[in-house]
Formats: structure tokens, sequence, C-alpha cells
């Protein structure tokens, strides 16, 4: 669960995080050792784990953990974006994820800045609720 800061934030990162996973980052996977080249003359490191798939696996585990956390962010946020009623909002929020500066998302929708700080104030506090919402009825269901 998300507090208003962390949501507001994920609005403002959403762009990054999706070029993160859109270039597959965390799919590349390289075990090779050089063998060829100055690299292959260069001094191995000593002191470490000697176990070196155990050591792959173990940074191939942290990076996709922290691969899903980008990818929960994305979907909370695109998941949830469809409640969002008012057309100025939806758009405000379709250019906040789009990294549009403040002050041209004002230009173009024509509105103040006391109006599109009230309204993104507006979009995080709606994303938050239905947060609530669905945590609280998935708390209340019980099995037979």
């Amino acid at each position: 669960m998300y507090n208003r800061k962390e949501i507001r934030e994920m609005i403002d990162n959403y762009k990054w995080m999706k070029n993160i996973i859109d270039s597959k980052v965390y799919d590349n996977e390289s075990t090779s050792i050089a063998q060829y080249g100055y690299q292959s003359a260069m001094p191995k490191a000593k002191g470490t784990t000697s176990n070196k798939v155990l050591v792959k696996v173990i940074n191939k585990n942290k990076a996709l953990r922290k691969y899903d956390y980008l990818i929960k962010k994305i979907a909370f946020i695109d998941e949830y974006e469809e409640y969002i009623t008012n057309e100025k909002d939806y758009h405000i929020l379709q250019m906040l994820k789009q990294r549009e500066s403040h002050n041209r998302i004002m230009s173009i929708l024509d509105i103040g800045r006391d109006n599109f700080y009230s309204r993104v104030k507006d979009i995080v506090n709606i994303l938050y609720n239905l947060q609530q919402e669905t945590d609280s009825s998935d708390t209340s269901y019980s099995s037979d």
C-alpha cells in the first residue's frame, strides 16, 4: 500500500520506470568471462565468493525483485487511471506520465498554477482512495 507522497513520486517517475521495463535492462544476462584480448590478461579478483553461479543467481534475484517492484508501480498507476472521470485531470495525469513540464501542461490546458496543483492533488487522492477501497475489500473476503 502506497502513501500519497509515494503515489505522487510514482506519477513523476512513471516515464523512466516504463523506459527501464521497455528496454529490458534486467533481461540481459551476461555470464561470460573474458577469454580473449586484454581483459583476459587482467588479474582476477581475489577474496570473493568462488561460486560464480551462486553470485550470479543472487545478483539476478536481486535485480528481478527491483524489476518486479517497478512493474507493480507502473501497474498501479495504469490500473487506477481509468477511475479518473474528470477530463482535465485525466489528461494532466497522461502528460505527467510523459514527463511534460508543469508549465507546459498549464499552458496546454489553459489553467493556472493553483488550479493545476489542486488537480494533481485530486488525482493523487483518487488513486490513494481507490487503493484503500481495494485493500479493504480484499481483506474482507473470506474463504469457506
